[in-house]
């Protein structure tokens, strides 16, 4: 059954646009996952794990997998360990053999205490948590494949399942009922629409880039400007919200705060400029109004 693309994690909020938007593009493509996706497997069993692979035959495997909640984390640093990084290693090392390209989705999570800067690929990181030390090893492991292709993005967008929304979604539905929110201005990401994303990684995996590359809004943006920018766009009111310090709020895992990221080394190999806060702003109240058009 060979096919263009295998994409693990397909059910999640990214997983779900790379299948859309591969689609779109006329690629063959086949999603994975737990639950819910064209073929339904435990990632963790290697034997199964690369007996699937065998069967589908894909030219590129995109690993959207993660444990992404910090505090699960920091609470059972062994899955956090299989999920972000082993699972990694056993897909590079198969990847390798079989000449497949294998794409890494990693994070931003490593980079403190200097607000808006921009990290280049090369920039020190602070592993300052389970999440951030195991993502990291991750990207190591994927990179013992020389032809594998890591990227550290923030990615924000729709995963449309009431039961787990994603940061966008929770914002949304707290600004449309007015409950109270504290806006953090001392937290800084380079927030890019999944969509955006989507499309941009496709073009990096057709020019066969490899090694590290950040992929992200070419802005960095704190927390309270995102938000306020887009409840200006929705024309929600802020009366209810506050701004406030993210490292003076109570929280049980230590984290970064400066993930911005420089995506010069991207837009080299692209050709073209990453989009812009507003740009991401624009892009996430159209599909949300799209979709509201359509429920």
């Amino acid at each position: 059954m060979a096919v263009d693309f295998l994409i693990l994690g397909s059910t999640g909020m990214l997983g779900q646009a790379l299948m859309n938007t591969l689609k779109a593009e006329n690629h063959s493509v086949i999603g994975l996952a737990r639950k819910n996706a064209d073929i339904c497997i435990d990632i963790t069993d290697d034997a199964l794990l690369l007996q699937t692979l065998k069967a589908i035959a894909p030219q590129v495997i995109i690993n959207t997998v993660a444990i992404v909640n910090l505090s699960f984390c920091e609470q059972n640093p062994d899955q956090s360990y299989v999920y972000n990084a082993r699972v990694s290693s056993v897909l590079a090392n198969y990847c390798a053999s079989e000449s497949i390209k294998y794409v890494y989705i990693s994070t931003d999570h490593y980079f403190s205490k200097n607000k808006n800067f921009k990290h280049s690929e090369n920039a020190q990181v602070n592993l300052c948590n389970e999440y951030a030390r195991t993502k990291y090893i991750g990207e190591q492991l994927s990179l013992t494949n020389p032809n594998a292709l890591v990227i550290r993005t923030n990615i924000v967008g729709f995963r449309y399942n009431p039961d787990t929304p994603t940061f966008v979604e929770w914002v949304i539905n707290a600004l449309e009922k007015q409950e109270k929110m504290i806006l953090f201005d001392d937290f800084y990401t380079s927030s890019l629409d999944v969509y955006s994303f989507s499309k941009a990684l496709c073009i990096l995996i057709k020019k066969d880039a490899s090694g590290l590359y950040n992929l992200a809004s070419s802005e960095v943006s704190n927390k309270n400007q995102f938000i306020s920018k887009l409840a200006q766009k929705l024309g929600f009111s802020l009366n209810n919200t506050s701004i406030g310090s993210m490292e003076q709020s109570l929280s049980e895992v230590q984290r970064n705060n400066s993930l911005g990221l420089d995506v010069s080394k991207a837009e080299k190999l692209l050709n073209f400029n990453l989009p812009k806060l507003s740009d991401v702003i624009n892009n996430l109240a159209t599909e949300y109004l799209n979709r509201k058009k359509i429920s």
